[in-house]
């Protein structure tokens, strides 16, 4: 099945980008499922439809769905849940705890990566040719796909410690303290979520079939924005194959109290050419009215991708992975946008950590390189090479 993601910042119109898409995949035959993962679902709002927690017909060939995190975590996330509500009412005098217990045990963004989790489920069904995602804006979007391996990392080294404490000292701490112990079978609803985190990252890193495409209009602030994301997407292994610039004024429209917005959308334009020159970029007119109803989905999608096929890979995935160079043998990573000189590089075990201000990246190393320590590294031509000695 063929998986397209669509972020952007907030308000530059993705949803109504990933419904056109959605409807001219299905237009010319595909099965096709268009889902919202943002928390701020309006899905619905851009065909015109009500969509709930269920897939819903909206047009022939498509379904549209609205994951409910709640829901979401709930199934993956309840037997934890359950544990902490019995934790909170063994403290409260035998009164049932309420959702308060459910609010306090989730992780910031756990529940948003969790219906983005839902996605597996989907693919495993196999009931689609084609699935288009609305995810939440960049930040988010960037925040939950670091996730799983963030979390993944720290469950994985947690976990063995938690529970050979627990089955050591276990006894004392429940007389004690007066609060049931978890049992085994959270420990492992706890290794079974590491194990779903760890398939989506997967899922979502198969270039071969995966692709986001990062929304923005001709604007420096959001031109800025997206250069970052593409970025960080790139160095964390998900492929962006195309940039969509949405909203751009006609021409005829910016005279008079506009006429400033022609020279600011040019050089928006002439940056957006330049910095994305290896990657597709489409292009959409800010529309006579509100975007929204199959007909106006439909003219929105014509004008974005003429004869190009939406669900083809619009750019190919770029040169990545170990290779073997001049000096040896080199790991290389796309890094676009990035000042060597604000780079940091460290090598942790089997893995490379990539930082830049306020953001980190850890980059697991193939097998065959691990074991070896890093003897150099560049920055060139937007890519980040690292070379290793020989083992």
């Amino acid at each position: 099945m063929r998986i397209i993601l669509y972020t952007g910042k907030g308000g530059v119109g993705k949803t109504c980008v990933a419904a056109a898409t959605a409807l001219h995949l299905a237009e010319r035959g595909r099965r096709v499922l268009v889902v919202s993962t943002d928390v701020a679902h309006s899905l619905g709002d851009a065909f015109d439809l009500p969509v709930e927690g269920e897939p819903v017909g909206v047009a022939p060939n498509l379904d549209a769905l609205e994951i409910d995190p709640v829901v979401a975590g709930r199934a993956t996330w309840g037997r934890l849940q359950g544990y902490l509500r019995a934790v909170m009412t063994s403290h409260a005098n035998g009164e049932e705890a309420g959702i308060e217990a459910e609010e306090l045990f989730v992780f910031p963004g756990l529940e948003e990566l969790l219906s983005l989790s839902v996605l597996l489920d989907i693919d495993e069904a196999g009931a689609y040719d084609v699935l288009v995602v609305d995810c939440a804006p960049t930040g988010e979007t960037l925040s939950l796909l670091k996730y799983p391996e963030q979390f993944g990392d720290f469950i994985e080294r947690a976990l063995p410690l938690k529970r050979k404490a627990l089955k050591v000292g276990g006894p004392v701490i429940e007389h004690v303290m007066k609060i049931p112990l978890p049992d085994d079978a959270l420990f492992d609803e706890l290794s079974s979520l590491v194990g779903r985190l760890e398939r989506l990252r997967g899922l979502l890193t198969d270039t071969g079939r995966v692709s986001l495409r990062v929304v923005t209009t001709a604007e420096r602030i959001v031109v800025k924005e997206a250069k970052r994301a593409f970025a960080w997407l790139g160095l964390y292994g998900y492929h962006v194959d195309a940039v969509v610039v949405n909203r751009l004024y006609p021409e005829a429209a910016l005279e008079g109290y506009f006429d400033r917005w022609t020279e600011l959308q040019r050089a928006s334009l002439d940056e957006i050419e330049r910095s994305f020159s290896g990657t597709a970029v489409l292009r959409l007119m800010l529309r006579h009215g509100e975007l929204r109803g199959a007909d106006g989905l439909r003219e929105a999608a014509r004008e974005l991708f003429g004869d190009v096929d939406p669900g083809e890979l619009l750019t190919p995935v770029g040169a990545a992975g170990a290779r073997e160079g001049a000096g040896g043998c080199e790991l290389v990573v796309p890094a676009p946008f990035f000042d060597k000189r604000d780079l940091d590089l460290v090598q942790d075990g089997d893995a490379l950590v990539v930082s830049l201000a306020n953001q980190r990246c850890r980059i697991p190393l193939p097998a065959h390189l691990r074991g070896r320590d890093v003897a150099s590294a560049r920055h060139e031509d937007g890519l980040l090479v690292v070379r290793f000695e020989e083992s």
